[in-house]
């Protein structure tokens, strides 16, 4: 396995298992340095090639019912084929948290 793709794996699997860095790298074969260098490597990567691409996000308001919605104004992000309506009053974290789950988070935005 190549340098990068074996890192890749290291990072995923750490970001997968919701645990702090250190307590990750206990046990295993790298510390805290080179998990952090990698993914932030991994992520600025990610972020360029993202760069040269369409947005993946759609920003769309509405004020008319979507889906059985009550009838206030909201937000409606569509990303890759996922939708999330967000509705007035939203927390601005939560909604942070699964933009980020989506992997889109950071990204620039068409409106």
């Amino acid at each position: 396995m190549a340098n990068e793709e074996l890192w890749r794996k290291r990072v995923a699997d750490w970001r997968a298992s919701g645990l702090s860095a250190a307590e990750y790298c206990k046990g295993q074969e790298f510390t805290t340095g080179p998990l952090y260098r990698w993914s932030s490597r991994l992520a600025e990567t990610a972020r360029g090639e993202a760069g040269s691409v369409l947005p993946m996000v759609r920003l769309v308001t509405a004020t008319a019912s979507v889906e059985a919605a009550p009838r206030t104004a909201q937000v409606i992000i569509e990303v890759q084929g996922a939708r999330v309506l967000v509705p007035p009053g939203a927390d601005v974290a939560t909604v942070g948290v699964v933009l980020e789950a989506l992997g889109v988070a950071g990204r620039s935005v068409a409106r």
